[in-house]
């Protein structure tokens, strides 16, 4: 039975490295190309079951690629799902429009990953299925909050759409009661109401632990910095004044429904963790807000930058200030802001040019941005969302509503920094091993397989190196077990510095290791396992707590593919068996199968009996 293919068109390291073990784990094979052109070259030639194709890419684009896939009779009938950062509509319709079967956005909801991909995907021998225009349960469920039934329906008609679940409440009480019960992902939420006003709704909602994280935007007649001040401190994520303009409202809600993703997912692997780690408390999700947050301040008008400095000034924030954009990209590339105030009218390069360029670029599109003008007008606002602006000020600014909002854009940027982390601890987690931070065993196998494959079809060899540590029982039994780990820990790092960046070394168990050279033969494994031979002999291991260093020799064996074993699993077998060997005939040396035409390897010795390794019996 055939594998499934997925050709992933990223260039960024870390998403590709995320999409390929969550595929990995779904048993497919992964295709990988970081430019458009490279995958399209490789889809002509490795016909894949499916191509997940990152919308943002250097030089050609995403969307262009997918308009060349879907013009080739070649590739036409290969589903292509976009992958993009952004969830507005227009970037949806765009997707669609350029030929795409479906879209998943980022960050990736690895729960569900394999289940989406999967509905793309034939089964195994059969016809490719019907392209999707959404992903399966992709309905996003918003309830409207608004005591006039004329707001109701025209809300209900602006947001007529075949993935948001409309639900609505005349007034505060029935609305708390309702998402009680039903939870939704976004609050539409009027402030004047009978009764119980939307500022107390959500500080009630803001209140509880299961419906703190529902993001509220507050649609409301009132206008003054006073009202959206306390609409902020309230709890609310957004302050939109009627009439709404549909764009602007669209732009907010997908927002929002970005941040509830990022809160989920970290929620989530939060909670992942306090069940593996029930003796160890974990740090706090927001530790990150504890560190002082670097602020930019960009603005051409010497008196509106003094003001917005007396306004931030806090032991809690640095603040960096420039007064033109080519000013600015240079201060961005050379620290990592966590928000930036950025005026729109400025000398040469203006604001909106600088805000694209943050969004698009992967190093900063976190960076929290907040467009700052004295055009009050809503073309100007849409632009700025949909560049991806995060918020925008109206000169003269009122210092309660600026500071408030600030507020509310670092603890959202808290909460990126902090599933970043989580992402990259997850993807470790799964794939590297504790002690060493080598590769784990469970991703040796599975890339010693996919990497076997990859030689078969490409008609290169592949060599492997199996190596233990001599007498290391007698280690852990006279010096303990935490001498023995902070040896295996130096181990491993000389290893590191003796292998080429394509080689994958890994904790095979125990004082086990393995090592995967791609492209590698006899000379390889003789030279690489030379190397980590004698620098492992010739290091003095210190021991904590001990004055004398401790020496320890290593083992290694090695074998070829296909020259010694046709299949990964052979080749681990026929490498191990040669590993005994070197432990049997002295240990401390390098012993690895006959040459093809069946004379034996030598063997140089290192202090043990001369051995030569014999032919082996057929």
């Amino acid at each position: 039975m055939s594998q499934r293919s997925v050709l992933v068109v990223e260039d960024n390291e870390k998403n590709m490295k995320l999409v390929r073990v969550l595929l990995q784990m779904g048993d497919y094979r992964v295709l990988e190309a970081s430019d458009a052109e490279a995958g399209i070259d490789m889809a002509r030639e490795e016909s894949p079951d499916l191509i997940l194709m990152d919308i943002q890419l250097p030089g050609m684009d995403g969307l262009a690629a997918t308009t060349m896939i879907k013009a080739d009779p070649q590739l036409q009938e290969i589903p292509v799902v976009a992958l993009t950062s952004y969830a507005m509509e227009v970037d949806k319709m765009s997707a669609m429009d350029a030929g795409c079967d479906g879209y998943l956005t980022k960050p990736i909801d690895t729960k569900h990953f394999l289940d989406v991909i999967d509905t793309y995907l034939p089964p195994v021998g059969g016809d490719r299925p019907v392209a999707h225009k959404t992903p399966p349960n992709n309905m996003v469920r918003i309830l409207i909050v608004d005591d006039d039934p004329k707001n109701l329906k025209l809300m209900r008609g602006l947001l007529a759409r075949d993935n948001y679940e409309l639900s609505t409440a005349a007034d505060g009480a029935t609305a708390l009661a309702q998402v009680e019960q039903n939870p939704p992902d976004l609050i539409l939420l009027d402030v004047i109401m009978p009764g119980m006003d939307g500022y107390e709704v959500t500080r009630r909602l803001k209140a509880g632990a299961a419906t703190k994280t529902i993001p509220i935007i507050l649609v409301t007649a009132l206008d003054s910095p006073r009202d959206r001040v306390l609409g902020l401190e309230a709890g609310a994520e957004e302050f939109l004044t009627k009439p709404v303009n549909p764009v602007e409202i669209e732009a907010r809600i997908q927002s929002m429904l970005k941040l509830k993703r990022y809160r989920d997912q970290l929620g989530l692997r939060s909670s992942s963790e306090d069940k593996l780690l029930k003796s160890n408390p974990r740090t706090p999700i927001c530790e990150d807000e504890q560190r002082s947050r670097h602020i930019l301040i960009v603005d051409d008008n010497a008196k509106d930058l003094k003001l917005l400095r007396s306004h931030l000034i806090s032991p809690d924030y640095h603040l960096d200030v420039v007064s033109n954009g080519s000013d600015a990209i240079d201060a961005i590339s050379r620290r990592h802001f966590d928000l930036i105030l950025l005026d729109i009218l400025l000398p040469g390069m203006d604001g909106f040019e600088i805000c694209r360029r943050i969004k698009q670029t992967t190093e900063t599109r976190d960076t929290q941005v907040v467009l700052i003008t004295c055009l009050n007008d809503v073309e100007n606002k849409i632009k700025g969302v949909e560049l991806g602006a995060d918020d925008y000020l109206i000169k003269p600014i009122d210092p309660r509503e600026l500071q408030a909002r600030v507020n509310v854009l670092l603890k959202k940027k808290s909460y990126l920094d902090n599933l970043h982390q989580h992402y990259e601890k997850a993807v470790n987690s799964a794939i590297l091993d504790g002690l060493t931070s080598l590769y784990n065993h469970a991703y040796f196998k599975r890339f010693l397989e996919l990497e076997i494959k990859r030689s078969e079809r490409q008609r290169h060899q592949t060599a492997l190196l199996m190596l233990d540590l001599d007498n290391f029982k007698q280690v852990n039994d006279t010096l303990g077990h935490v001498a023995g780990d902070e040896i295996l820990r130096s181990v491993a790092r000389l290893i590191r510095k003796s292998i080429r960046e394509i080689d994958v070394a890994a904790r095979y168990g125990g004082e086990e290791f393995a090592i995967v050279l791609p492209y590698g033969g006899e000379q390889s494994i003789k030279a690489v396992g030379e190397r980590i031979r004698n620098l492992i002999e010739k290091q003095v291991f210190a021991i904590p707590g001990i004055d004398e260093g401790h020496l320890v020799t290593a083992s290694i064996g090695g074998a070829i593919y296909p020259t010694d074993a046709d299949t990964a699993a052979r080749l681990v077998e026929t490498a191990d068996r040669m590993l005994y060997r070197a432990k049997h005939h002295g240990k401390n040396r390098v012993v690895w199968c006959e040459t093809e035409d069946g004379r034996p390897t030598p063997i140089e010795d290192h202090g043990g009996d001369q051995f030569t390794e014999p032919a082996r019996s057929a």
